[in-house]
């Protein structure tokens, strides 16, 4: 309670001084425009952050334009599948903007923007005439037309494509590399990620489709410079913090964890080899129903990467050879594999077969999505050792019969 009460009253000081301000600027002046950048929160959907534009004008409510609407009818299954969400424009008051941020431990950045007083009218009106209910909606793309590119274009539009000019170049990350980013602190959705999405997000991204994130834009727009009467300026006037965030802060890059990936897979695969060599029923036992659920929980990841592939969920999950490494055959491991924690003569002898069939496909499709130029080295270096060593167990209970 302390902490909103705090970031409550520094919300109230920091509008209060940007009201004054507008107030004793130039009367010429009669429109200012603000990049809002919100930090990450705790829901899945908000994993990534948001970004809005704050239009201010003296002597009227300060109105949010949030291009990140959407109604729960627009992100229902069929449209997630699909690849048919609809998102929509609303602008909302400011102070209540915030305070839906504050409540949720996320932080708010202003980003005042240097705008001749043409040109923040234009985007002013632009954007009240997106947001009428004929124009509001959209349909979504989380990388390629969000609630950042939309502000990233609009003030692009604004700027008669000046913005765009400024953002050259080669970006030194991949959507790959920002999906890990941001989902570093939750390794099972970390792995999801990485599982789920295919080769087109390991290429190369342009510093203008890098500013698909509103921290990437954020960071973009403090070194952007326009053209201005006494020469060029600094796109951004100044910022300020509207509201602090309690959590840790987003990576610059994803984390190194191939090593542990390979430790990981390697020790639990050196287990099942040697469970196949221990006598008695304990140890068959739970070589057998290590090996099944190995089976079943690889086996349905692999389904669900085949699930991606066959619908339009986007893009981004199509081309994904993880289909091969983590592979739906997996699941024939779990058959043998009761069998042999049942104590069956031909168990060890199934098992073999199929794990060798799954390490071989798994094997099969790390070399091909490398060949392909997609990263699936994680992923290969945690599954593929546990297949290799459900083979080796099992090859070695086959010669103890």
């Amino acid at each position: 309670m302390t902490r909103r009460w705090a970031a409550s009253l520094a919300l109230f000081a920091a509008l209060s001084l940007g009201t004054k301000e507008l107030e004793a600027a130039s009367p010429a002046i009669r429109y200012r425009v603000s990049v809002l950048t919100m930090g990450p929160g705790d829901a899945f959907v908000t994993l990534f952050g948001h970004d809005a534009l704050l239009v201010e004008r003296s002597g009227l409510p300060s109105l949010v334009y949030n291009f990140g609407m959407y109604t729960e009818a627009a992100i229902a299954p069929h449209h997630v599948l699909g690849g048919t969400l609809r998102y929509f424009l609303e602008p909302a008051y400011l102070t209540r903007t915030v305070g839906f941020y504050v409540a949720q431990n996320r932080s708010v950045v202003e980003q005042a923007l240097e705008l001749d007083a043409e040109t923040a009218e234009r985007l002013a009106r632009a954007l009240s005439v997106n947001s009428q209910p004929e124009n509001a909606a959209y349909a979504y793309d989380f990388a390629r037309d969000n609630c950042t590119t939309r502000v990233r274009d609009a003030l692009d539009r604004a700027l008669g494509g000046e913005l765009r000019r400024s953002l050259s170049g080669t970006a030194r990350r991949t959507y790959r590399d920002h999906a890990l980013r941001f989902t570093a602190h939750d390794w099972p959705l970390y792995f999801l990620f990485d599982l789920g999405l295919g080769r087109a997000v390991d290429r190369p991204l342009s510093a203008w489709d890098d500013a698909y994130l509103p921290d990437r834009l954020m960071d973009d727009l403090r070194a952007v410079r326009i053209s201005g009467p006494g020469g060029s300026l600094p796109l951004v006037s100044h910022e300020t913090v509207l509201a602090r965030a309690e959590r840790p802060p987003t990576l610059e890059m994803p984390p190194v964890r191939a090593p542990w990936h390979a430790a990981a897979g390697g020790l639990v695969g050196g287990v099942f080899a040697l469970l196949g060599r221990k006598t008695g029923r304990a140890a068959r036992r739970a070589l057998g129903v290590a090996s099944a659920v190995l089976g079943l929980v690889t086996g349905l990841l692999g389904l669900w990467v085949l699930l991606l592939l066959a619908t339009k969920v986007h893009p981004a999950t199509h081309e994904n050879f993880n289909v091969m490494v983590c592979p739906p055959l997996a699941l024939w491991l779990v058959v043998p594999g009761v069998a042999v924690a049942l104590g069956r003569d031909s168990g060890p002898r199934r098992l073999a077969r199929a794990a060798m069939v799954v390490a071989g496909t798994s094997a099969l499709g790390f070399a091909a999505a490398t060949l392909a130029g997609q990263q699936s080295y994680r992923v290969a270096l945690l599954v593929l050792p546990l297949f290799s060593g459900v083979w080796l167990g099992a090859r070695a209970a086959l010669r103890r019969l």
